[in-house]
């Protein structure tokens, strides 16, 4: 499960195995708290946009992308 930006009540509900509530992850867009098996890890996603995924995709070795 991917939680970003939730209430420690939130927290409670949707993730109850992984404890208590960790701090919010910084207000940086693109973060966020993967809960896994009850445990939870602080991450970052990459921000694309649907062409650079399309670009991504199709041709990874694109130095522009």
């Amino acid at each position: 499960m991917i939680l970003a930006r939730f209430t420690a009540d939130t927290w409670q509900v949707l993730a109850p195995d992984a404890g208590p509530a960790p701090k919010q992850c910084h207000p940086q867009r693109g973060r966020f708290h993967v809960v896994q098996h009850g445990e939870a890890e602080e991450t970052q996603a990459i921000r694309m946009t649907e062409a650079d995924v399309v670009t991504w995709l199709t041709d990874p070795d694109d130095p522009t992308a």
